[in-house]
């Protein structure tokens, strides 16, 4: 009797795909047993380093940090590339059709997109800090004069990790809305790229300032530390907030359509 009582408590959590944590283990054999996830993480470390040489080659200010040219080459490279990982992680099962055995195993469209959520950004915040490492060796190196002060490097690099992994967070919610990868890539980089633009070159001061709100901006904030505009910590709460949004509005309409 105990043995049916147990195996009848069981039977709700195998149905609805082994839990969260089941679902978290799917999504990580998923992307690792991939190429093309070890093909982004060695492009990233690549466009990393050329970057960050450049951006120190270019660097002639003594008192420069030596986290400059990995924060810049995070914003203007490398976190399309990580972006790109994140989007493929959604649009790849759609692409392929393997989006509908996805949803069978894990039927809870929320649980699902937590899952896939919680699985790259911990690939993107790790492999942050690597990239920033790498961008801070590669930026030093062609630099002709630096100042290094260990907390600001170190905080610049996990402040790097951190923007990776929100970026591709939002990147996931954004392919669950659109579903395609050239649909995806074009909303994301209207978003960070092309609205922001237009809205600074319009002479009216509330788009100005409206697009110092966008994530792009926002990311851009808490990298630098710059506190012209509204400092760090709110740039993160920004991003964090934009993350947030893709993630909600991609789990209402993944539950109002099929797959």
């Amino acid at each position: 009797m105990s043995t049916q009582i147990s195996d009848q408590r069981r039977t709700p959590q195998r149905m609805a795909g082994g839990g969260l944590r089941g679902a978290v283990a799917a999504e990580r054999i998923k992307l690792f047993s991939l190429r093309s996830t070890w093909y982004f993480l060695l492009t990233a470390a690549g466009v990393m380093g050329a970057t960050a040489a450049c951006v120190g080659a270019v660097t002639h200010d003594a008192k420069a940090s030596a986290a400059d040219p990995a924060t810049l080459a995070t914003v203007y490279g490398v976190e399309f590339v990580v972006a790109g990982l994140a989007m493929l992680c959604v649009t790849g099962e759609y692409a392929t059709g393997s989006i509908t055995n996805t949803l069978q195993c894990v039927p809870d469209r929320a649980r699902l997109l937590t899952a896939k959520s919680l699985t790259v950004g911990v690939v993107a915040f790790g492999a942050g800090i690597v990239l920033a490492a790498l961008g801070v060796v590669a930026g030093v190196a062609a630099m002709d004069e630096s100042t290094f002060d260990f907390a600001h490097v170190a905080g610049r690099v996990f402040a790097v990790a951190v923007h990776l992994m929100l970026m591709s967070v939002l990147t996931i919610g954004l392919a669950a809305i659109v579903r395609s990868s050239a649909g995806t890539i074009t909303v994301l980089f209207v978003l960070l790229l092309i609205v922001p633009t237009i809205l600074q070159s319009i002479p009216l001061d509330f788009l100005t300032n409206l697009a110092q709100f966008l994530p792009q901006a926002a990311g851009t904030q808490f990298l630098t530390g710059d506190a012209d505009l509204y400092g760090p910590a709110t740039g993160l709460l920004l991003l964090a907030a934009w993350t947030a949004a893709s993630l909600t509005l991609a789990t209402v309409i993944l539950r109002r359509r099929d797959a």
